[in-house]
Protein backbone atom coordinates (compact mmCIF):
# COMPACT_ATOMS: atom_id res chain seq x y z
CA UNK A 1 0.00 0.00 0.00
CA UNK A 2 1.18 3.52 -0.73
CA UNK A 3 -0.32 6.95 -0.21
CA UNK A 4 0.13 10.58 -1.15
CA UNK A 5 -1.15 13.37 1.08
CA UNK A 6 -1.18 17.14 1.37
CA UNK A 7 -1.99 19.53 4.21
CA UNK A 8 -5.05 21.73 4.48
CA UNK A 9 -4.38 24.93 6.41
CA UNK A 10 -6.46 27.59 8.12
CA UNK A 11 -6.07 31.34 7.68
CA UNK A 12 -3.23 31.35 10.24
CA UNK A 13 -1.28 28.76 8.27
CA UNK A 14 -1.83 25.99 10.79
CA UNK A 15 -2.45 22.50 9.45
CA UNK A 16 -6.01 21.57 10.40
CA UNK A 17 -6.64 18.61 8.11
CA UNK A 18 -5.18 16.60 5.26
CA UNK A 19 -6.30 15.17 1.98
CA UNK A 20 -4.88 11.90 0.74
CA UNK A 21 -5.20 9.10 -1.74
CA UNK A 22 -4.00 5.57 -1.17
CA UNK A 23 -4.04 2.24 -2.90
CA UNK A 24 -2.10 -0.92 -3.55
CA UNK A 25 1.30 -0.54 -5.20
CA UNK A 26 0.08 -2.57 -8.16
CA UNK A 27 -2.57 0.07 -8.93
CA UNK A 28 -0.70 3.23 -7.92
CA UNK A 29 2.35 2.43 -10.05
CA UNK A 30 6.09 2.56 -9.48
CA UNK A 31 6.29 6.28 -8.62
CA UNK A 32 2.97 7.37 -7.08
CA UNK A 33 4.44 10.54 -5.59
CA UNK A 34 5.64 11.78 -8.94
CA UNK A 35 2.35 10.85 -10.60
CA UNK A 36 -0.20 11.97 -8.01
CA UNK A 37 1.51 14.57 -5.79
CA UNK A 38 0.79 17.52 -8.10
CA UNK A 39 -2.92 16.64 -8.13
CA UNK A 40 -3.17 16.04 -4.39
CA UNK A 41 -1.21 19.22 -3.61
CA UNK A 42 -3.50 21.21 -5.93
CA UNK A 43 -6.54 19.79 -4.13
CA UNK A 44 -5.03 20.73 -0.75
CA UNK A 45 -4.35 24.26 -1.95
CA UNK A 46 -7.87 24.55 -3.36
CA UNK A 47 -9.40 23.49 -0.04
CA UNK A 48 -7.06 25.76 1.92
CA UNK A 49 -7.95 28.72 -0.28
CA UNK A 50 -11.68 27.99 0.08
CA UNK A 51 -11.41 27.79 3.88
CA UNK A 52 -9.39 30.99 4.11
CA UNK A 53 -11.84 32.81 1.83
CA UNK A 54 -14.83 31.57 3.86
CA UNK A 55 -13.25 32.63 7.14
CA UNK A 56 -12.37 36.12 5.91
CA UNK A 57 -15.78 36.80 4.36
CA UNK A 58 -17.64 36.57 7.67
Amino acid sequence: VCSVSAPIRNASGQVIAAISISGPNSRMGAAPGRRYAPLVMAAGKYLTDALVKASTSR
